[in-house]
């Protein structure tokens, strides 16, 4: 090869190497890169589609109040009809607010009879036998927001099929939900879906052709169909300041066929707590609106508010006490706590439990 030759060939073969390192280090580079954007992209796309998906939908809390018996005839009728409807919870009024639902048990038929208990002395059979007046009925639920009644008790027949049928068309004009009728099966449980919850009311009447196995098949059936399943009870016995152990194993029972929590009433006396399989048993909340004064224990009186969400339910405890007048109001902070502590050491349950009664709110968390 001659001289001017190679002064050619070797320059060219340099700069055709030296063009291919950098045209491949060039690709590969940007082969990298490309690999790493198309990674950030997609995260970003990804993110950017999310965002343009609807968030989940996370279900808000639910409130619910409970209260005990609502007698609303005898003594209660005629301080009702001097007073006005809002005479009884005017001092207590913003318990009522705020709620989802307000249950309470309905103690006796609302019918367009006369009342037969006004005057009575205790002993005259009609010194039990209640009715309910229409118009003053309407205005107290209202007034306090009640929005479901529960009728399985000892005294929605007190007048008879004929009373219990009037009472649930007072119930239907008015918009009121129940549950419990005697006179309808389908009616001992009733579905509602709040805030994205689907929550089961039972009623468990012991003083009706009922038996507490066929009760927890119902329980089984709405929950089956319900994300949370609540028992209204009317049992027990009166004035007792604990519960009976049929009581106790009839509660269990309905926990063991998936009940979440059991409210309690008829004995006209707060009872303890329990808490079974992490599921809340108040034995009984006492009376809410009941013309019984003869001792402190049928003047105190307990309010429920129960906050469920996905993972865990919140109770608030409300202590109420009963004025010599009729009226209800909070107390003050000693008289509160002294029963909630009185609650509390009574109730079977763990010392932190204990804890939180004394607090007035109870957590239980999934």
């Amino acid at each position: 090869m001659t001289l001017f030759k190679k002064l050619i060939l070797f320059p060219l073969l340099f700069i055709i190497l030296f063009s291919t390192v950098i045209f491949g280090a060039g690709v590969f580079s940007k082969e990298k890169n490309y690999n790493i954007l198309t990674v950030k992209e997609s995260v970003g796309a990804n993110n950017k589609k999310t965002s343009k998906l609807p968030e989940k939908q996370v279900a808000k809390e639910v409130k619910i109040l409970f209260a005990g018996d609502l007698m609303l005839d005898r003594y209660n009728r005629v301080l009702e009809n001097k007073n006005g409807v809002e005479y009884f919870t005017k001092e207590i009024g913003e318990i009522f607010q705020n709620n989802d639902l307000n249950v309470v048990n309905l103690e006796g038929p609302v019918t367009g009879n006369e009342s037969v208990s006004i005057g009575t002395e205790i002993g005259n059979p009609a010194h039990f036998k209640f009715t309910f007046d229409k118009e003053s009925t309407k205005n107290f639920l209202a007034y306090n927001k009640i929005n479901v009644v529960n009728l399985g008790n000892n005294h929605i027949l007190n007048f008879g099929e004929e009373g219990a049928t009037e009472t649930i068309n007072f119930l239907k004009e008015n918009k009121v939900e129940y549950f419990g009728s005697p006179l309808d099966e389908k009616n001992s449980y009733i579905e509602k879906e709040i805030n994205g919850l689907k929550i089961a009311l039972v009623n468990y009447n012991q003083f009706y052709k009922q038996s507490p196995e066929s009760i927890s098949a119902k329980i089984k059936d709405a929950k089956n169909k319900n994300d949370i399943v609540i028992v209204y009870t009317h049992w027990g016995t009166e004035y007792a300041l604990t519960e009976s152990e049929i009581q106790k194993n009839i509660a269990h029972s309905f926990i063991d066929s998936g009940a979440d929590l059991i409210i309690g009433s008829h004995p006209h006396v707060v009872q303890p707590i329990e808490i079974y399989k992490n599921k809340a048993i108040f034995y009984s909340l006492g009376n809410f609106v009941f013309d019984q004064y003869f001792s402190e224990d049928v003047k105190n009186e307990l309010i429920v508010t129960a906050s469920f969400s996905k993972d865990k339910m919140e109770f608030a405890l409300t202590p109420l006490f009963k004025n010599e007048n009729g009226s209800l109001h909070l107390g003050d902070q000693i008289k509160r706590s002294k029963l909630l502590e009185h609650l509390a050491s009574d109730s079977g349950v763990s010392d932190l439990i204990k804890m939180e009664i004394k607090t007035g709110k109870i957590t239980i968390s999934e």
